[in-house]
């Protein structure tokens, strides 16, 4: 392929520029230096379809059975990081899981029609028997093979062992072979004899007292110096020609793992809420924005006429909004400017919302939810069909039925207890168990708790972690559709979307794992006791697997070959059912508001229960703090949390879809 030129290559990126010029005025919409937020780790939103097929490709599931004088007395199914993989590491599992005492040997099972038994005496045995599993897949009908291995227990006694013992694994004399406080992984087991092995997370490893000074909060994670999705990187992404979006997956990993610059905010959000969606060309865009103006422009105009008729509906929703309105976010100078046109534009859109949207109506909360919006958005039409967007995620929340607020607030409680159960049983020795103080977080995803600016890194990095569907129109032709300004109903384009409605939720194999420089720089600098050597076969092994990479079409090329270990708390046990979808749309939300807390730790700790009514004063606290907690290190630890809980979900689907 010949090479471009300089100046043809400067002349189509001036032609793409020139065709989305509208959506990237506003230089008004300019973030501060905590904007340019860093992150932890990558995570990467995968199907939430019970799909009967899901591989992981560094992820190796395999079966162990004890076999005790010939006969079978436990099987148990085991998944694990395959950097961990090697002949020691089994021999330390066996030992760790079924508590042998007594020397054994280790057969591999092979599910080949001849059914031989391989001895297993090294890594290079280990590696072969994870090869051929592999190769044994059966691509028809898609159903994943597992290595067997079996655990031949034999008498303590050396002197009873008769034949050659190359082929055993000989106990010392205190019956084990390892301290299990000396393994570099970890065993979390799940539900039927399905165990998830991991590499031990950095916090129950020894550091340094200068790692201990310089990780930060209870939950420490490393950060990277990743930046943000710049404008040249954004049009990269971009068809040259037809100005398409070539992968939206790609696209919203890297807006969940660093944002976006400003100057390209306006447009990135109407991608990140499906308002413009990968199978719009530049003209479909203009020609989008030009019929939903003049849609929202009837709307607007149709409840505007009922008020001039006194229609006392209508002026009871204006009463309601008119006062949420004056008092939102006046302490930026773009909602108090002497016109009060923002502030006319807002009112606008949460009227025309509210009337078009009978069921849950206005609720206050939302003028919260749309002002950002309208900030960075700037067009009011465009403004209100990205606020339709996030309402038909946030419904729930804001419904006054109360259910969708009650789920997160449980959710909360749940994870509370699983990540710091001190910190959890001191809330509830205050009594403030019922987490109320935390409402106004989950109501309004946070916006509140920091810097108004910083409130734009925070909203998309939640919106990238989102199911592609939470944002979906129902496209049935409906009049909600063209009361929410969908595309399809107003351009009338054949929206041939490259992602399903589905397509970006948590249990696919369309997931993303850090690189391995990532998993590496997240393991202290002491000796790993990892196989540092070149595995013979693993390379082999990961460009195998990847020959299963379009074995769905929810697949990513790039993010699956990429794909490493990364180690897993403890406490994600507690989340060892698979999640519905509400709970895991709610769920970085939930770590958000995890990560709050934990940066309060200390002054919660010191509540005392004699305080009196520990409900006020704990809400007293939290609101002297509101605009001031540190979005930068709030957004690290909460992606921290949901890349651990991404990959448990995943990994507990592989185990329980495996073939027995």
């Amino acid at each position: 392929k010949t090479p471009m030129s300089p100046q043809t290559e400067n002349k189509m990126n001036a032609s793409q520029t020139s065709t989305s010029s509208a959506l990237l005025k506003g230089d008004s919409c300019q973030c501060n230096s905590i904007d340019e937020v860093v992150t932890t780790y990558s995570s990467k939103l995968p199907s939430r379809q019970l799909v009967q097929d899901i591989r992981l490709p560094n992820i190796v599931v395999f079966y162990i059975s004890i076999n005790n004088f010939n006969q079978y007395e436990s099987r148990k199914k085991f998944s694990v990081d395959i950097q961990l993989v090697s002949y020691s590491f089994l021999i330390r599992l066996v030992n760790r899981t079924f508590n042998l005492q007594s020397n054994f040997t280790l057969i591999a099972k092979e599910a080949s029609a001849f059914m031989c038994n391989i001895p297993v005496t090294n890594d290079f045995d280990v590696d072969g028997c994870i090869m051929n599993a592999l190769e044994e897949n059966d691509d028809a009908t898609k159903q994943q093979s597992s290595v067997e291995f079996i655990v031949y227990v034999y008498p303590r006694a050396k002197r009873q062992i008769q034949s050659d013992t190359d082929d055993w694994c000989i106990l010392d004399e205190t019956g084990t072979n390892s301290n299990d406080k000396d393994d570099n992984f970890e065993v979390i087991e799940i539900q039927n004899d399905s165990i998830l092995v991991t590499i031990k997370p950095k916090d129950n490893r020894q550091e340094s007292f200068l790692q201990k000074a310089t990780g930060w909060l209870h939950g420490s994670a490393n950060a990277t110096s990743n930046s943000c999705l710049t404008k040249k990187e954004f049009y990269q992404m971009l068809d040259p020609v037809t100005g398409r979006l070539l992968d939206e997956q790609a696209f919203r990993q890297k807006i969940f793992d660093n944002g976006c610059d400003e100057s390209i905010r306006k447009i990135v959000w109407c991608y990140l809420l499906r308002v413009f969606n990968e199978s719009m060309t530049n003209d479909d865009k203009k020609e989008y924005t030009v019929k939903a103006t003049e849609r929202y422009n009837e709307m607007k105009t149709a409840w505007q006429n009922r008020y001039k008729l006194n229609d006392s509906e209508i002026i009871a929703l204006e009463n309601l909004i008119q006062k949420d309105v004056q008092r939102t976010d006046r302490a930026v100078k773009f909602f108090d400017d002497k016109e009060n046109s923002s502030g006319q534009k807002l009112f606008q859109i949460l009227m025309t919302y509210s009337v078009y949207h009978p069921e849950p109506g206005y609720v206050q909360g939302m003028n919260d939810m749309a002002a950002p919006i309208l900030y960075v958005i700037r067009d009011e039409s465009l403004a209100y069909a990205c606020f339709c967007a996030i309402m038909r995620h946030m419904t729930s929340i804001f419904h006054p039925n109360g259910i969708g607020m009650n789920r997160r607030l449980d959710l909360l409680r749940k994870t509370i207890r699983a990540i710091d159960l001190e910190l959890w049983t001191k809330i509830e020795q205050c009594d403030i168990g019922n987490l109320m103080f935390t409402f106004r977080w989950l109501l309004l995803d946070c916006k509140r708790e920091f810097p108004f600016k910083d409130t734009f890194r925070v909203f998309e990095t939640i919106w990238a972690s989102l199911p592609v569907d939470r944002f979906e129109l129902n496209n049935d032709n409906t009049l909600s559709d063209r009361d929410d300004l969908c595309p399809s109903m107003l351009c009338n384009q054949h929206r041939d979307s490259m992602l399903s409605s589905i397509s970006n939720t948590i249990l696919s194999s369309r997931s993303s794992s850090p690189t391995l420089e990532d998993a590496q720089s997240s393991l202290d600098g002491c000796d790993s006791g990892y196989r540092d050597e070149q595995i013979p076969g693993l390379s082999d092994f990961n460009s195998r697997s990847q020959k299963y990479e379009n074995s769905t079409c929810l697949t990513s090329k790039s993010t699956l070959s990429t794909a490493t270990c990364v180690p897993l708390g403890k406490w994600l046990i507690h989340f060892s059912s698979v999640d519905d979808e509400n709970h895991f749309s709610d769920m970085f939300t939930i770590f958000l508001c995890v990560a709050l807390l934990e940066q309060n730790r200390s002054s919660i700790l010191q509540i005392s229960p004699s305080n009196g009514d520990s409900d006020d004063f704990i809400g007293s606290y939290f609101t002297r703090l509101v605009r001031q907690h540190d979005a930068r290190h709030a957004l690290q630890l909460a992606r921290n949390y949901h890349r651990q809980y991404v990959l448990f979900q995943m990994r507990i689907k592989q185990l329980l879809l495996t073939d027995n």
